[in-house]
Parts: C-alpha cells; structure tokens; sequence
C-alpha cells in the first residue's frame, strides 16, 4: 500500500491505477522533444502542435487538474472520517477557509502547491 493525499492506494486499486497512469505520461511528456524549446518562434509551436505533443500535454494538465480537484472535494467533504493526523491539504485548506492569510489562497494555488510537493 502507498499512502498519498491522506488516503491509501491500494496495489491493484483503480485509484493507484490512475495515478500512476498520469505519472508515467508525465515522465514521458518531460523525456519528449519539445520543439518549441529549440524553436521559440512560431515554427516550434507548429512541429509540437502537428506531432500532438501539446494534444498529450494539455491532456495530462487537465487529468491532473480533476484528480488534485477530486481530492480536494474528498477533503472538503464534511463526511469524510477526519485522520488521526491532517495532512498538507487538510492545513492548506484550513488556510483557505480561514482567509487570514495575506495571499488570496485559491484552490488552484492548493492544487499548484500539491503538485510541486509530489514533484520535487
């Protein structure tokens, strides 16, 4: 069993499934070529719009985007069985209600701030 997002992946679970689906096309998308790194101009964006590069990497934004929303949502439900321990989103979201913070905290900038701690 993996523990992530306050929740536990199963071996075979659809969940775990899912989420190392994106995780390996996003190891795919960094090892890619990207033309538009090679080719600012308008060449570049041509070569990767042609070869579907930015096809498969807006489509891996938005899968990410909905499974980070996901558990949010799951997080923010008031049925959910609070954890012996928050985890991060539980204080960013704690955060975000609170609105005491001097940012305008945003659940894309939660979102942003999960996928930055899962990456690095």
């Amino acid at each position: 069993m993996v523990d992530g997002f306050g929740k536990r992946f199963e071996e075979q679970g659809t969940e775990r499934s899912r989420f190392h689906g994106l995780l390996n096309e996003s190891q795919a998308l960094l090892a890619s070529v990207c033309f538009s790194d090679y080719f600012p101009n308008s060449m570049g964006y041509w070569f990767d719009k042609f070869s579907g590069f930015l096809t498969r990497l807006e489509k891996n934004f938005q899968e990410f985007d909905n499974f980070y929303q996901e558990i949010i949502d799951e997080h923010l439900d008031p049925n959910r069985v609070k954890p012996e321990q928050e985890d991060i989103i539980d204080v960013l979201l704690q955060l975000w209600k609170d609105r005491e913070f001097k940012v305008d905290l945003t659940l894309d900038h939660i979102k942003g701030v999960l996928m930055v701690n899962f990456f690095t």
